[in-house]
């Protein structure tokens, strides 16, 4: 069997002799056609000029590299006319004009730096035998052409960030066909408009609450409908509520909700004594601004007069106000290790005479502990100091009597109530108790949430009614800013389409962003994200 049977894109050539080395083939060919058109009038000549060997990489056959030396001809063009005296032979199905790799090799490369960008796809390409370099690889990605995208129906448009808080583009996603479509490299109301005029047939447009996306998919799609993102909402009436709770800590305080006990007296160490004082440090100027607020109030002074008096906003004089107690220091809990579920049994063995750390991390592995010997080795070095000395990362830490946040009670309200576990539904009720704010918020949230998960869209008014003469001013306000989109809003309550599957094109955005730290163009990310998988 002939060897252009086998590989195609031979087909043209007459392999005459195949050198075989340890990781390396080396093919000599020769073309088989006896004539060759001239590139500049296309006329065919006979007439060989004299002859040249082109070196040829390409695709590896075996786990080893190929070459192909092709005795290659130059003619002569006789056509009077023709601006060329001589000519060389073209090879159009194995290389381009002047390029040292054939086609298929050309692909594979580009799949490869695609895939995995520059340094990674050099170092797969040398273990499959198509060894080149980093920069060669995204040269190949640069000049990849992409495939026209379909009509787009149903769009997901996002943001995304070039550097977090600063500067942000846009990504757009095909939601019908779960693929991304285009990327923008700013995050503007004209960009979105602009693409949308130059891609007509968008039927609906699922976006965040954003005014940007939603002023540009007006403007650029009029006819077409906005659907407002679930997650979003719950997580603006999430929020909400936050904001709501941190007003009322004081009525938690009257309901007799948890507090955080107080450490057993013990001899700091340095660095704890230390920690603690710049705590108190960075505490106190929030006392200070607290107290003056308090202060200037007490004398009739107007709000927007405190805040440029004390240099702050009016919305914290107004939640310094509600408070009625000085801002908190806020709580971190500890930081959970893979050796937290073992501890109880190491320091039962601890007491009972057993000090070899190698014999203890035997029985925690065999009770199912995956890690390293070090970790029960450091646990057990801070045992064998004295009681006092001991780093407070290891005293007992009692998480149920620690109080729960705002952001925690927030998503207490949120969740199911067949979700909640019975201390969570305790805790619940406990704040629902302590004040009928509580209760009614917590009532509101759920009707909410309920008209979310089940796509009632078509109550959705008579929940910004009930919201709107509500005692919950935070509510209220969520109430009122529902009503400036309230179209989008009702459409996402009862769409089945959602900003879900364009989050997660936001996520591998992100992922090869970060592969080609230092290398990430926009032109470049923006051919390995739309590059077909």
């Amino acid at each position: 069997m002939r060897l252009t049977a086998l590989f195609p894109h031979w087909r043209g050539l007459h392999i005459m002799h195949v050198r075989a080395e340890l990781d390396h083939l080396t093919l000599f060919a020769e073309p088989i056609s006896r004539t060759a058109r001239c590139p500049t009038c296309h006329r065919a000549s006979r007439a060989v000029h004299s002859r040249y060997q082109r070196r040829v990489a390409d695709l590896p056959c075996g786990g080893r590299a190929v070459t192909l030396l092709i005795h290659a001809r130059r003619f002569f063009c006789r056509a009077p006319d023709c601006s060329r005296q001589t000519f060389a032979e073209r090879l159009t199905m194995l290389v381009a004009p002047g390029a040292r790799r054939s086609h298929a090799l050309d692909a594979a490369l580009t799949q490869i730096g695609a895939a995995l960008g520059g340094k990674s796809g050099a170092r797969l390409a040398r273990r499959l035998a198509m060894p080149t370099s980093d920069d060669t690889l995204l040269r190949l990605v640069r000049a990849m052409p992409l495939s026209v995208a379909a009509p787009v129906h149903v769009l997901g448009v996002d943001d995304w960030a070039w550097t977090n808080g600063r500067r942000y583009g846009t990504i757009v996603c095909d939601l019908e066909r779960h693929r991304a479509v285009d990327l923008l490299p700013d995050r503007s109301a004209d960009s979105v408009a602009a693409w949308l005029r130059a891609s007509p047939g968008v039927r609906v447009i699922a976006r965040d609450r954003s005014d940007l996306y939603a002023d540009g998919a007006t403007r650029g799609a009029p006819d077409a409908l906005q659907v407002a993102d679930r997650f979003h909402l719950l997580k603006n009436l999430g929020d909400a509520l936050e904001r709501f709770v941190q007003q009322k800590r004081s009525k938690l305080k009257q309901a007799g909700m948890p507090t955080v006990r107080p450490p057993p007296a013990r001899h700091l160490q340095p660095w704890e004594q230390r920690r603690e004082r710049e705590g108190e440090q960075r505490h106190a100027p929030w006392i200070a601004r607290y107290e003056q607020v308090v202060a200037l109030h007490a004398k009739g002074a107007a709000i927007a007069d405190i805040a440029r008096m004390v240099g702050i906003s009016g919305t914290t004089v107004y939640r310094y106000l509600r408070l009625g107690c000085p801002p908190g220091c806020r709580q971190y809990n500890r930081r959970r290790t893979p050796l937290d579920p073992y501890k109880e049994h190491l320091l039962r063995r601890w007491e009972e005479g057993c000090h070899v750390a190698t014999r203890l991390w035997r029985e925690i592995r065999a009770m199912g502990y995956a890690h390293s010997y070090t970790n029960v080795s450091r646990f057990l070095a801070q045992l064998r100091l004295p009681v006092g000395q001991r780093p407070s990362i290891f005293r007992e830490h009692d998480t149920a009597d620690r109080a729960p946040t705002p952001r925690k009670i927030a998503m207490l309200f949120i969740r199911r109530p067949a979700d909640l576990t019975d201390e969570q539904r305790m805790i619940v009720e406990r704040i629902c108790a302590a004040d009928t704010t509580f209760a009614h918020a917590y009532t509101l949230t759920q009707e909410f949430a309920a008209l979310l998960r089940q796509r009632r869209g078509e109550r959705l008014d008579a929940w910004i009614t009930g919201a709107s003469v509500s005692e919950v001013v935070e509510l209220r306000r969520f109430a009122t800013g529902l009503l400036l989109d309230k179209a989008a809003i009702q459409a996402g309550l009862m769409e089945e389409w959602s900003n879900g599957q364009t989050e997660g094109h936001v996520n591998r955005l992100k992922t090869l962003k970060r592969q080609m730290y230092g290398r990430a163009g926009f032109a470049l990310l923006r051919k390995r994200f739309l590059y077909p998988p």
